[in-house]
């Protein structure tokens, strides 16, 4: 199989037995011969994204009520940014039109002193080595889409993995759970 998922996203289904991924949708920011990582868009903690800027000395600029999200499993302590595409940092990879992600503490104070409205913090990744992430996709395990800007910073991470399969025009009552599931 010869293809990428990036710049795009991953809908797990719901067959997908592992806790890491369930029902996750997973922004793909690299897929090539070596691997593929992305950054799970709908895994919300606990603790306010707020939190961490202070922690940092910085003002949070996003709205108040904004929580750190899980971007996966890999390397659970590296802090990710998802922002506007309008800035860019020596890290800073574009992912789409309007999303782009970086990850120095330069890139970070820069958008907090900026007020950058359009941030939001990961902790940890997803990624899967050469040939991997194909596998699962070709088990069935994976639905790849489009994504955009608006799914990125405006569609909330409790309706993101249901209004994503609509927009493929899947209705989630389709896909039913299974007992034992994919790994």
């Amino acid at each position: 199989m010869n293809f990428t998922t990036a710049p795009g996203i991953l809908i797990a289904v719901p067959q997908l037995a592992d806790p890491n991924f369930h029902r996750s949708v997973v922004l793909m920011i690299e897929h090539n011969a070596q691997g593929a990582l992305g950054l799970v868009l709908n895994n919300e903690l606990e603790h306010p994204a707020k939190m961490v800027a202070e922690e940092l000395g910085l003002s949070w600029p996003g709205a108040p009520d904004a929580r750190l999200r899980r971007g996966g499993p890999v390397e659970a302590q590296s802090l990710w940014m998802l922002h506007d595409d309008g800035w860019a940092f020596s890290e800073t990879m574009k992912v789409i039109g309007g999303v782009s992600v970086s990850r120095s503490r330069e890139a970070l104070t820069r958008m907090c002193e900026a007020r950058e409205q359009r941030l939001i913090f990961l902790v940890g990744y997803a990624g899967w080595g050469p040939g991997q992430l194909e596998r699962e996709i070709s088990q069935g395990t994976w639905l790849t889409s489009q994504t955009s800007a608006e799914m990125v910073h405006e569609w909330s991470p409790e309706t993101l993995w249901e209004r994503s399969l609509r927009e493929m025009g899947i209705d989630p009552a389709h896909l039913v759970e299974a007992s034992g599931g994919v790994q």
